[in-house]
């Protein structure tokens, strides 16, 4: 291990009574579960995920919801015991591959996925290693908050982003203003689309239980 705090060389994890590299583990994963779906660029650990075209595909996002369908029906092999998720009863309803909104879900869930990447992406801050079952558990956290999360994020980001877009505008500093203002309108359309998505959202969870506690 290094000196230096959070710069982790090698992270060992345990299965059964063995010890196995949370690397070579992602790589075995992806081997097993991504690549019969997704064969080129398959393997998670390799993949250049700064890249658009990289970003995790719906069959991906398929393949890993069966996974965690399988650990919630408590299977014969699960990868996580779920049975105590927060929220558990709302997630296996937007997880389930007959809902009618299956689409839409597994989209968001794609696009979940690949916000949650950034910690396996950045070297001194990677807690996954970008295994793709450890970004799910991630991903899962928030939802256990909100199942509109990443809807939500979305808005809130856009709205920061014309934040700051603004400041810099205002600042007699800053130079290249006709590109802000460029920006700005296209950040203001992201914004505009990003709230119908939310709005698309919520009208397709009213076959989804909600815990009172989940604000949705």
């Amino acid at each position: 291990m290094s000196s230096k705090p959070g710069n982790y060389f090698t992270v060992y994890i345990k299965k059964g009574d063995a010890y196995t590299s949370l690397t070579d583990d992602a790589v075995s994963f992806c081997e097993k579960y991504i690549k019969p779906v997704h064969p080129k660029n398959w393997d998670w650990t390799t993949r250049d995920f700064t890249q658009p075209e990289n970003d995790p595909h719906i069959s991906e996002a398929r393949a890993i919801r069966t996974l965690l369908l399988q650990d919630m029906d408590g299977g014969d092999n699960p990868q996580v015991n779920l049975s105590s998720l927060v929220n558990a009863n709302a997630i296996r309803v937007f997880m389930d591959e007959q809902s009618p909104h299956e689409q839409m879900n597994m989209e968001e869930l794609a696009y979940a996925l690949k916000v949650e990447l950034e910690h396996g992406r950045i070297k001194d801050a990677n807690v996954t290693g970008n295994h793709p079952f450890l970004t799910l558990m991630i991903v899962l956290a928030h939802m256990s908050e909100s199942l509109t999360y990443y809807k939500r994020l979305k808005v809130m980001e856009t709205e920061a982003e014309i934040f700051e877009l603004n400041r810099k505008l205002n600042d007699t500093r800053f130079f290249g203003k006709g590109k802000l203002k460029d920006d700005i309108e296209k950040a203001q359309a992201s914004l505009v689309q990003a709230k119908i998505d939310l709005e698309k959202r919520l009208a397709a969870m009213k076959d989804i239980p909600v815990l009172d506690e989940i604000e949705d």
